[in-house]
């Protein structure tokens, strides 16, 4: 009795103390962050509170912010800081933005949430990458990247992401793919 008592403590630590364990990665030790491989601070000042997320490259949620409520929000103008000049990727992002935050329940306009984005990597598919050992196919397609912070009523900060994807041939497929990542992480979150 006495060791199935000891085994039950055991295993009532280690579920509590399991999330403590696994550590998750930090986006200011990796290289992209050190090595500055793509542009910085387009939409986010401050990297330090960066994690990776749930099915997200990189984020910081306030611990006492819900984003995902519904209500209205903002989508401020998105800039283009890539290399790549694209006259229409940043109007078709703020456009999926707004399509896909009316999608998760979020009313487009002002007095609620601000959405302040950049797109800041833009890579235009190459097929001659599609030769590339094991990862050609994925190398070949188009890739963004895009920052965004949130914002509440009062302006204070509640989240912060950092995406990026590749997908398809254009610019906007893969835009579009990061969009729908960031909204269904907002919605959950």
């Amino acid at each position: 009795m006495q060791i199935m008592r000891s085994s039950f403590i055991v295993l009532a630590v280690l579920l509590v103390a399991a999330p403590a364990l696994a550590k998750r990665d930090r986006f200011v030790d990796k290289d992209e962050y050190k090595k500055r491989e793509r542009a910085l601070n387009c939409a986010i000042t401050d990297y330090g509170d960066m994690m990776e997320g749930d099915g997200i490259d990189w984020v910081w949620v306030s611990p006492s912010a819900r984003v995902g409520t519904p209500g209205p929000i903002e989508i401020k103008p998105i800039k283009n800081v890539s290399d790549v000049t694209d006259t229409e990727l940043a109007s078709k992002v703020e456009a999926d933005f707004k399509a896909a935050f009316e999608r998760i329940g979020k009313s487009v306009g002002k007095g609620g949430q601000t959405v302040s984005a950049c797109i800041y990597w833009v890579e235009r598919a190459d097929m001659g990458r599609a030769f590339v050992p094991f990862a050609g196919g994925h190398l070949a397609q188009a890739g963004v990247g895009i920052e965004l912070t949130v914002t509440d009523a009062t302006g204070a900060t509640i989240a912060k992401i950092r995406q990026d994807a590749r997908e398809g041939m254009q610019p906007s497929d893969a835009a579009a793919k990061v969009v729908d990542l960031i909204a269904n992480y907002v919605r959950a979150h």
